[in-house]
């Protein structure tokens, strides 16, 4: 599943840089928009449901710790790093291009305020890793909430969930819900991540094998394209609370169509290598080419194609060429 999810998170953002014509928008709509809606709240149900394993452990918050500083904040300060690089030569590019002044009123601590995301309310410049971001620091303030879950078990998502339908319906009226996910402190990524935590902890009440796959993708995206309808006819308080009721059925669904049968290593393994790598290729593409792209319905699966076989080449060729590659991609 972290591979199909870095998959599901190279075709988001295959569509930086804009559609020019409605077949183009219509796709990445579709697509990137469509995969969102799963993706992001997976990342936040894995992570939870991973972090659980570990809570029978002697000394599991330290241990905790110690492994996200090696395996998130360590590759984070490395990427963030070389993207404030990588986004500033581009910029200063442009600029002689144009023939405007190098970086003029740029300032350079707001640079690294804003690339290395210390402003917790934004994305970094190296946007992906918000979520690295979120996941650290859920992980540093996860002992009252470990302790609560054990004390009211699903309680707490239940808690959660109103304030979460509230701020998605009424505080996010111009975007969709997972973009709350931006805060490390928003609602989204803590209810997930309780979920996840939760079905590590207790043995599921149902078995979810019996579920019919077909059934919980027409519940989803019922009520997902009802959500997009509500959009569209300017009620986004309904829009909120319908995705938030698509999203559960849909992770199901996901979940039972993937086979059970073990994935080639390569693939599994390059999950957080092709997630650090491919918004580097998506925004050099987005700066050079992407201006001069046919804005043709192709445009958008043209790119995604072009992002998820370039990251996936260039992780498996760093990864074999260099050992030290271990280090900026966490220790994978």
């Amino acid at each position: 599943m972290s591979a199909v999810a870095a998959v599901a998170v190279m075709i988001i953002h295959a569509g930086n840089g804009g559609m020019g014509s409605f077949s183009a928008k219509m796709m990445h709509q579709f697509f990137a928009w469509g995969v969102c809606t799963f993706a992001v709240p997976w990342f936040f149900f894995a992570s939870g449901y991973f972090f659980a394993g570990h809570l029978d452990e002697p000394g599991w918050w330290l241990r905790a710790i110690a492994t996200r500083l090696k395996s998130l904040v360590l590759p984070y300060i490395i990427w963030c790093g070389l993207f404030i690089c990588l986004a500033t030569a581009l910029d200063a590019l442009t600029d002689l291009y144009v023939g405007r002044p190098v970086l003029a009123g740029t300032s350079p601590s707001r640079i690294l305020i804003d690339g290395f995301g210390l402003n917790l309310s934004e994305h970094p410049s190296l946007v992906p890793f918000w979520y690295i971001r979120a996941l650290a620091i859920i992980v540093c303030l996860a002992p009252p909430l470990v302790w609560a879950l054990r004390r009211w078990r699903w309680g707490v998502p239940l808690a959660i969930l109103p304030l979460y339908v509230y701020c998605s319906g009424v505080n996010n009226c111009h975007a969709m819900p997972w973009f709350l996910f931006y805060s490390p402190f928003s609602l989204a990524g803590w209810f997930y991540f309780s979920i996840g935590a939760l079905a590590r902890m207790s043995r599921p009440a149902i078995n979810l094998q019996r579920i019919n796959p077909i059934a919980l993708w027409s519940a989803a995206m019922t009520a997902i394209c009802a959500g997009r309808l509500a959009q569209y006819w300017s009620h986004p308080e309904i829009a909120g609370v319908l995705w938030i009721v698509g999203i559960p059925p849909l992770l199901l669904g996901v979940w039972r169509l993937i086979p059970v049968a073990p994935w080639p290593a390569w693939l599994v393994a390059s999950a957080f290598p092709v997630y650090a790598i491919h918004y580097f290729i998506a925004h050099f593409l987005e700066k050079t080419f992407l201006p001069l792209a046919h804005p043709a319905w192709w445009a958008y699966p043209a790119r995604a194609a072009i992002i998820i076989a370039a990251s996936f080449a260039i992780a498996n060729l760093l990864r074999r060429a260099l050992p030290e590659a271990r280090l900026v991609f966490g220790g994978r």
